[in-house]
């Protein structure tokens, strides 16, 4: 890499030397392939790689509860055992091979669920993720999946089955005649501790998925500049060696939007280089005639785009002041520009930019076309090429528009409106068909309506909010399984003390608040460490996020909300049982 950037600094001052116009102060920039291809995707990676560690520590923090409630239900089964001469290692053994028998049972349905949900994932991936759909469940997958549920089922297993072949309690539980005596402080601690780093790690999971959706929701209602709904859009390219002058990429393109314009369903067509929401970046720095020369590096800079006149009218935009391309706008006349309402509010602050001129641009079509001096005719409204927050959005550039039959280029992209009820894919056959009589050899590519294009550019953000969703509720539900059993036991444990506190004379209902009570400060304490860890994983969240905050409150307190409704039921159910409880019957148990 060293080597790399050498190159780099050495290359950046040979073009400034030989260009001293156009390159002064400019550098060239340079990352390894791997990270110029998913570098953008990594962290989005990395995050929902900690939503799947977080639903694990969930369901491990479950099972290690079912095993302590299962190992206190037979305390006496063990302690009857190791006085006939079991010893420990075996009745720990016996307890961790019971819990991979389960963990066994769950991967086995978890890869075939993985295995249904992959295709699933992938029709709402990015088309444009390096690789993403050549995602698999191939066997180095099942391997590194098979390992984990090894460690986890052994890290998960081993404590349970520890404390339950302790051989101090099991003498104490063999003579006890009690089944359902309290079993040890540290062990209800431990189930305790383990409900509440559920409830935690959902109240985060929750909280992620509200800031997302947020994003998404967000990102959805950001006005676009133009109306995208009924148009169709094509790529086409033009080879060099068929099309080897500007003349001959012009009469095509102009035969061939006569052509389109009377097809059945069609209204306005046009070509356009730099459309909106088609993944390209188009840049350069230009200087304003009759001002003062720019610092090198501090040209003012704007987008691109090579247009037909009826561009504005496909996609809806109005001329805000002067006027549109025309037939005298042609090669060979003086070179004309449109530019939008932001590049005259930047620009042109103050001041009236029709009639100004541009000078010093870069070569704007094929074969090296390039204008001395641009003339602004017309302003028309500032649109958004890209995505919401992407790397070009954030720059907020704004736009500048050639004309097509000034300045050819080959590669373009063929942009139709049609009638208001036609469904724009049936031309999609009929345009091919006017394109072969041009040229049979022509071939199209990335067809598409200009409403699949920016769904497209929303893709990345829809798969985080959705995975996230389902991550979230994956949490909600086991932390609600979990809390719900812990409930069951502690009820289950006090059922004499229940009979008891009934003969005294308590009340169904000082019962019903007795047992909510109890879980209420275990909800509490976890949505109480939720809410911090929410606010600082949410940190995390802040190259996904768009127009979001990431100490959002509102996200977080909606997870806690959420929960708490849940954590409410999941308590109610034991603690109705508890209210329910025949006192004589309780008082028979034990």
């Amino acid at each position: 890499m060293s080597m790399v950037f050498r190159a780099r600094s050495s290359a950046a001052a040979d073009l400034a030397r030989r260009f001293p116009d156009s390159n002064t102060g400019r550098q060239v920039s340079a990352k390894p392939l791997l990270e110029f291809s998913v570098g953008e995707y990594r962290q989005l990676l990395y995050l929902l790689l900690a939503a799947v560690g977080c639903v694990l520590l969930i369901a491990c923090a479950n099972v290690a509860n079912l095993q302590l409630a299962r190992g206190i239900a037979r305390r006496q089964e063990f302690a009857v055992r190791a006085a006939l001469g079991a010893s420990r290692w075996r009745l720990a053994r016996q307890v961790l091979l019971e819990t991979g028998i389960l963990a066994l049972l769950g991967g086995c349905c978890a890869t075939l669920i993985a295995l249904w949900s992959l295709d699933i994932i992938r029709t709402i991936s990015p088309a444009n993720t390096p690789r993403f759909q050549e995602t698999a469940i191939d066997p180095g997958v099942l391997v590194f999946t098979a390992g984990i549920g090894v460690v986890t089922t052994f890290l998960v297993g081993i404590w349970p089955a520890l404390r339950i072949s302790n051989n101090a309690s099991m003498t104490n539980d063999l003579h006890d005649d009690s089944v359902r005596g309290n079993d040890g402080a540290h062990q209800r601690r431990a189930r305790e501790i383990f409900v509440v780093m559920q409830m935690a790690l959902a109240v985060v999971l929750l909280a992620g998925a509200g800031l997302t959706l947020k994003s998404f929701w967000r990102s959805q209602q950001v006005p676009l500049g133009f109306d995208p709904r009924g148009v169709l859009t094509m790529t086409i390219a033009l080879p060099s060696s068929r099309y080897d002058s500007p003349e001959k990429i012009v009469r095509f393109y102009d035969q061939l939007l006569e052509k389109v314009k009377q097809l059945p369903g069609a209204g306005p067509a046009a070509i356009c280089n730099n459309a909106p929401f088609d993944h390209e970046e188009w840049d350069s720095s230009f200087h304003i005639t009759g001002t003062p020369p720019d610092p090198p590096g501090q040209e003012p800079t704007s987008e691109m785009a090579i247009v037909s006149p009826d561009y504005f009218r496909v996609l809806g935009m109005p001329m805000l002041r002067g006027r549109n391309f025309g037939p005298e706008d042609v090669s060979g006349r003086p070179g004309t520009i449109v530019i939008d309402e932001l590049a005259a509010q930047r620009f042109f602050p103050g001041a009236d930019p029709i009639g100004r001129q541009i000078d010093d641009p870069v070569t704007i079509g094929d074969n090296n076309q390039k204008a001395a001096s641009l003339t602004i005719i017309g302003i028309v409204p500032h649109t958004r090429n890209n995505a919401p927050g992407d790397k070009v959005d954030i720059r907020n550039l704004p736009m500048m528009y050639f004309s097509a039959s000034q300045f050819a280029k080959g590669g373009q992209n063929l942009m139709v409106r049609t009638q208001a009820g036609y469904n724009p894919q049936a031309l999609v056959g009929l345009i091919k068909e006017q394109i072969a009589t041009l040229d049979p050899e022509q071939a199209v590519s990335e067809i598409a309506t200009m409403e699949e294009n920016i769904g497209e550019s929303l893709a990345s953000r829809r798969l985080t909010m959705t995975l996230l969703g389902v991550f979230g509720g994956l949490a909600l539900a086991l932390a609600s399984i979990g809390l719900y059993g812990v409930m069951a036991l502690i009820v289950s444990q006090r059922t004499r003390e229940l009979g008891i506190r009934f003969a005294l004379g308590a009340s169904r209902g000082d019962v019903l608040r007795l047992v909510l009570g109890q879980g209420a400060v275990l909800v509490g304490l976890g949505l109480a460490a939720g809410s911090l860890g929410g606010l600082i994983a949410s940190r995390a969240l802040r190259s996904v996020l768009y127009n979001v905050t990431s100490l959002d409150s509102a996200a977080v307190i909606g997870a806690m909300l959420a929960l708490s409704l849940v954590a409410f039921v999941a308590c109610f159910l034991p603690a109705r049982r508890a209210s329910l409880v025949d006192p004589i019957e309780a008082l028979r148990m034990e």
